[in-house]
């Protein structure tokens, strides 16, 4: 996650030095963003059989080692479509390895400690993507746009190497070399059920347009409003992209131990509302100090809500089928990816700044009120505790 979020002060740059057109880069951006966020979306369901044949640690290990190399590829790339290819790339992997980890936290914890384990995940990936910008910017500003690639692969390297050595298998049945396989109509079956489930459609649209709001709004338009409503430096840029992260990353453990005590939904409504107001200010910042503090607000929600989605679908997971379960929530919600950034850099370049963000707003705010009016609570709640 720090290699992945090194780049964004410096994309839209970088793609402009490749001879894309300025008038062109909302959508060009947006592109690039979405290759991304299509591979993944396309590879969650087929990963999510993988590991269940396999086991996790094949793709724990080999995904890593894909975005070392594509990593290199994106910067070695001359032209602009060579970039799309490398980043297709990039998302296979990160569905191989994002799928197969919930999978294994699912596995290693269970529903009074949910919340907090998935909640350590992401508090993980969430110190990386706080230091990430900031570097990513530096590097950028000082050194060039094609050494922040090398210093992503540089990373991906040293994860493949650490999870080669250090992360275990926690799929009993490969544990104990009995993989007893579900036969294909079975699973295909069990796979259609979840779209009969109001509860997993209701907090997969949470997620998908959480993600519009991430891969289009927040990675796409937050740096172009530095850079063309401010006039801010790459480093400044990654410093506002960097506080976001940081913010959610102190809040994440705290929000992951409470939603297991108060439940799932009194975290992922006032987060996902908070998430919105967030967005909206960033139309409004009219200097620096005022774009960091649109940062500060926008962490502020995602570290309430974001991380609790996941831990809701497990707890509604098919308990014979988590692989099944988190790939196709994960497939739905990753949609958002491929929606986001296209839809946001469009736009962006037909209609200005102030458009996309207060559509992919309204969107998420629908989505987060309709799950707050219909969908369920799925862990029992203790009455004295969510008083206090």
């Amino acid at each position: 996650m720090m290699g992945f979020s090194f780049i964004a002060p410096i994309l839209p740059k970088f793609i402009e030095s490749l001879g894309v057109e300025k008038s062109n880069i909302g959508v060009a951006v947006g592109l690039t963003l979405t290759a991304f966020g299509i591979a993944r979306a396309v590879m969650n369901i087929p990963v999510g059989k993988l590991t269940k044949r396999f086991g996790r640690r094949l793709l724990l290990v080999g995904a890593p080692a894909v975005v070392f190399i594509s990593a290199l590829g994106c910067g070695l790339t001359t032209e602009y479509w060579q970039l799309i290819v490398w980043r297709v790339l990039q998302g296979a992997a990160a569905a191989g390895y994002s799928v197969t980890a919930l999978i294994a936290l699912t596995e290693m914890s269970k529903p009074s400690t949910r919340g907090l384990y998935i909640s350590y995940f992401w508090t993980a990936a969430l110190i990386g993507a706080s230091i990430g910008p900031t570097f990513g910017g530096l590097v950028g500003e000082y050194l060039g746009y094609r050494p922040v690639f090398y210093c992503y692969a540089a990373l991906a390297l040293i994860s493949t190497i650490w999870a080669f050595f250090r992360v275990p298998e926690t799929s009993a049945k490969h544990l104990r070399g009995a993989a007893k396989r579900t036969p294909a109509r079975a699973q295909q079956q069990k796979s259609a059920s979840l779209l009969h489930n109001y509860n997993f459609i209701l907090i997969s649209l949470v997620a998908m347009f959480t993600l519009v709001t991430i891969g289009g709004t927040q990675s796409t338009l937050i740096p172009l409003v530095g850079y063309e409503n401010l006039s801010l430096s790459e480093g400044q840029v990654g410093l506002g992209l960097t506080l976001i992260a940081i913010i959610q990353m102190f809040l994440t453990p705290l929000a992951g131990s409470l939603s297991d005590k108060l439940g799932r939904k009194r975290l992922i409504i006032p987060g996902g509302v908070i998430t919105v107001v967030g967005l909206i200010m960033f139309v409004y910042s009219s200097s620096y100090w005022g774009f960091l503090f649109c940062a500060l607000i926008l962490g502020l929600g995602r570290g309430i809500g974001s991380p609790i989605p996941t831990a809701y679908v497990s707890d509604i997971a098919l308990q014979d089928d988590y692989e099944s379960t988190l790939a196709t929530f994960r497939a739905i919600s990753d949609a958002g990816l491929v929606i986001g950034p296209l839809l946001c850099g469009y736009l962006k370049d037909v209609a200005g700044l102030t458009l996309p963000f207060y559509l992919t707003a309204g969107l998420l705010l629908l989505a987060v009120a309709l799950f707050g009016t219909y969908g369920k609570e799925t862990v029992k709640v203790n009455v004295e505790a969510a008083r206090m």
